[in-house]
C-alpha cells in the first residue's frame, strides 16, 4: 500500500469514528426520550432498559428495541453524503471484503451504491452503540444489577 493509500484510509478512519460516535450519541438521547418498557422500578428509560439487556440478559422480546435502534441508525446514515458511509463501510471487515465481490464501473455505482445502509447500520450499532451500552453506568442500572 503506498503512502496515499494510507493517507486516504487514515482519513477514511477517522471520519467514520466521528460520524459513528455522533450518531452514538443520538441514537441515545433517541432511546432516553422513551420511558421503560420494563416493569423493575428502577429504569426509567428505553436506553436503561438497553443497557440493562445488554449487561444482564436479553428479554424476549429484544427484537423490538433492536429494530428500533437500526431504523434510528438508518436514518441517520441516509442523511450523510456517499463518501460519509464509504468512509463507515471501510471501517467494517466483514464489509469491506465484499469490495473484492463487486465489479461495477463507477457510473453503476453512482447510480446505485454497492453497500446496504442496514449492514453498515448493524457495524455502528455492534461496534459503538452497544459496545455503550454494555459498559453504561448509572444509579438506577448499578441498583438493579446489584453493583451497589
Amino acid at each position: 500500500m503506498d503512502l496515499r493509500q494510507e493517507m486516504a484510509l487514515d482519513i477514511a478512519a477517522a471520519l467514520s469514528k466521528s460520524h459513528s460516535k455522533k450518531i452514538t450519541k443520538q441514537t441515545i438521547r433517541y432511546m432516553q426520550s422513551f420511558d421503560t418498557a420494563l416493569d423493575m422500578g428502577y429504569l426509567r428509560n428505553l436506553w436503561d432498559d438497553v443497557c440493562y439487556q445488554r449487561q444482564k440478559e436479553q428479554a424476549p422480546f429484544w427484537s423490538y428495541y433492536d429494530d428500533m435502534i437500526l431504523q434510528s441508525v438508518s436514518s441517520k446514515l441516509e442523511k450523510l453524503s456517499q463518501h460519509e458511509i464509504y468512509a463507515i463501510w471501510l471501517q467494517d471487515p466483514s464489509l469491506y471484503y465484499q469490495l473484492d465481490d463487486i465489479d461495477i464501473g463507477k457510473e453503476h455505482i453512482d447510480k446505485s451504491p454497492p453497500y446496504c445502509v442496514d449492514d453498515i447500520s448493524r457495524y455502528i450499532m455492534n461496534e459503538y452503540i452497544y459496545r455503550e451500552a454494555e459498559s453504561w453506568r448509572n444509579d438506577r442500572l448499578r441498583q438493579l444489577l446489584g453493583y451497589f
